[in-house]
C-alpha cells in the first residue's frame, strides 16, 4: 500500500468513525455530563480537522483531486462526479459550521452553556451530525470508486 492510499485510508477511517464519536458525546450531554461532552467533541473535532488537512495536503501535492481519481473506471461518470461534488460541498459546509459551533461553545461554556445558548447549540449540533453522516457515506463511496474497489 503506497503512502497516498495509506493517508486516504486513515482519513476515511477517521471520517467513518466521527459520527459515532459525536453521537457518544451527545449522549454524554443528554446525561448532563457537559464537561466530558465538551472534551469528547473537541478531541473528535481536532482529529477530524488534522485528518482533513492531511488529505488536502496530499491532494494539493498530488496535483489536485483529479490526480488521485483519474485512474478510476468511474472517473468520467456522472454518478461519480455528483457524489464527489456533493461530498465536498457537504463536508466543507459541515466543517465550517462545526468550527463555528466549537469556537462559540468553548467561549460560552459555563457562561451560556448550558443555558440560553443551548437550544441553538443543540439544533446546530444535529445539523452537523447529519452532515458528518452524509460526509462519511459519500467518502466511503468516493474512496471505493477512486480505488476501483467496487
Amino acid at each position: 500500500m503506497n503512502f497516498t492510499v495509506t493517508i486516504m485510508t486513515i482519513v476515511l477511517i477517521i471520517t467513518l468513525f466521527s459520527p459515532f464519536g459525536v453521537y457518544y458525546g451527545v449522549k454524554l450531554a443528554k446525561n448532563k455530563n457537559y464537561k466530558s461532552h465538551q472534551k469528547i467533541q473537541n478531541i473528535i473535532f481536532f482529529v477530524c480537522v488534522v485528518g482533513v488537512l492531511s488529505l488536502e495536503g496530499l491532494i494539493t501535492s498530488a496535483g489536485g483531486s483529479g490526480s488521485l481519481t483519474s485512474q478510476s473506471v468511474y472517473y468520467k461518470t456522472i454518478f461519480f462526479r455528483y457524489t464527489l461534488f456533493s461530498h465536498i460541498i457537504v463536508a466543507v459546509l459541515s466543517y465550517l459550521i462545526w468550527t463555528f459551533l466549537i469556537v462559540v461553545s468553548n467561549i460560552y461554556y459555563q457562561k451560556k452553556l448550558p443555558g440560553r445558548f443551548s437550544n441553538f447549540h443543540k439544533k446546530t449540533g444535529y445539523i452537523i451530525f447529519g452532515g458528518l453522516i452524509y460526509t462519511a457515506v459519500t467518502a466511503l463511496m468516493v474512496y471505493l470508486m477512486s480505488l476501483n474497489l467496487v
